[in-house]
């Protein structure tokens, strides 16, 4: 079992946050007016995407330190300065000072993340009943409507929600699957790596493919690359309870710790 210490909460927050900076990143690329942005702050980065975008947030926080009053206005300013509203995720083994910072100004929880992790081996035999595949480049555009197709769980998607897709299948650097079933690209992951942490990201399965074993050859597939890599850990965030959680779980995976996300109100 994976022994969870403030050091691997620290590992694997900055693992995230660095994913963030790599999807502002691509968004820049995608759509230079937008004016994504991402700023090294309290440990951790400020993310701008725009100001409607799911990676506008907070990531990393308070890891490396108490928190002030001051840090938490200078935050607000730089997204009330972007019209944007406030998302921050706050780790269960961040400072104290964090939390009560937040509370005292009115942030709320507004749902809850589970970040799961596992110990890699220098071998890991993977075997699977879909066929897993690496995405070529020239499929970022399949990639991207499989994202968002499986996601929000509908085959017609707004030209704003394939943008999300394009955005994932831009990020440099990052390894994309698909699984095969019926020979139908039917589910799709990627992952990245920092320093020795491999990070999976970007899972989705389309509706009329689900609970085929599409979405265990993606997370099977990640883990024997990560291996071979000579990755350490790989890690994973969901909804608590959902199937996905269950995916990973099934696969070695174990529960690290739950983070909250805060909104300003």
């Amino acid at each position: 079992m994976l022994l969870v210490t403030h050091q691997l909460a620290q590992r694997l927050e900055m693992a995230e946050a660095e994913d963030g900076v790599a999807c502002v990143d691509a968004q820049r690329l995608l759509n230079p007016g937008a004016g994504a942005i991402s700023e090294p702050f309290l440990g951790g980065y400020l993310l701008y995407a725009g100001a409607d975008s799911p990676f506008t947030r907070a990531l990393g926080l308070g890891l490396s330190g108490s928190v002030k009053e001051a840090d938490i206005e200078h935050m607000e300013a730089f997204y009330h300065s972007r019209e944007a509203g406030i998302t921050v995720e706050v780790s269960p083994y961040a400072d104290s000072t964090l939390l009560e910072t937040l509370s005292k100004r009115s942030y709320k929880a507004k749902e809850f993340v589970t970040v799961l992790a596992r110990q890699l081996f220098a071998s890991e035999p993977m075997e699977s009943v879909a066929t897993a595949r690496l995405a070529e480049a020239s499929e970022s555009a399949l990639y991207a409507d499989t994202v968002v197709r499986g996601f929000f769980g509908r085959d017609e998607v707004t030209l704003e929600e394939r943008n999300l897709g394009r955005i994932l299948a831009a990020i440099p650097g990052t390894l994309a699957y698909f699984a095969l079933v019926d020979g139908v690209s039917a589910s799709c992951g990627q992952m990245a790596f920092h320093s020795g942490v491999a990070t999976c990201f970007g899972d989705s399965t389309l509706t009329a493919y689900r609970r085929r074993g599409a979405h265990a050859a993606i997370i099977r597939a990640r883990i024997a690359e990560a291996a071979s890599q000579g990755c350490e850990l790989i890690t994973a965030g969901t909804q608590p309870g959902s199937i996905s959680q269950r995916d990973f779980e099934r696969q070695g995976f174990q529960v690290a710790y739950t983070k909250v996300t805060m909104v300003l109100e």
